[in-house]
């Protein structure tokens, strides 16, 4: 398999039942980069991020495909370290109908990964947009069902969606 260039996996140190060897974060791009789901809040994972940036590279935007444990919360403090932006379909309860936000109020969503209730976007995204930089072109396609803030991303051919 050949490689595609400006693509760059970092794989979080978190395996599990629902992560197999860890969470999938995704740099794109070169120069000025894209990250996918930056992952759990480990200091270790924000920091093999950084290192996979080639020197003179930063992060100009960061995208989330959904507010799960295992995707979302560093998110905020790779935003906070970097600079950049996070979008996303909004925070964790965003979209939810009234069956499922009754049943987050009675604790009973469940769910192995676990629900990030801090998370919240800078920017909320929809499908159709397309988030432009030194990337390329990122079409963002909404794909509730995992969860309902659930996005798929489409760069170069590839579709990002988290789960």
């Amino acid at each position: 398999m050949v490689p595609e260039p400006g693509l760059r996996r970092v794989l979080a140190p978190n395996p599990s039942p629902m992560t197999f060897q860890g969470t999938n974060t995704y740099i794109l791009g070169e120069g000025e980069v894209a990250v996918i789901d930056p992952g759990p809040r480990l200091a270790e994972h924000q920091a093999a991020i950084l290192a996979a940036l080639a020197p003179g590279e930063r992060i100009g935007v960061i995208l989330l495909t959904h507010s799960h444990l295992d995707h979302s919360p560093l998110a905020r403090p790779l935003a906070e370290a970097t600079g950049a932006p996070v979008l996303a379909a909004g925070p964790s309860d965003w979209g939810r109908s009234a069956v499922m936000a009754r049943l987050a109020r009675e604790g009973g969503l469940g769910g192995g990964e676990g629900v990030d209730e801090d998370f919240a976007p800078d920017r909320q995204i929809a499908t159709g947009e397309t988030v432009t930089g030194g990337w390329g072109e990122i079409e963002v396609i909404a794909t509730p069902g995992h969860m309902a803030n659930h996005l798929s991303f489409a760069w170069r051919g590839a579709l990002f969606s988290g789960d």
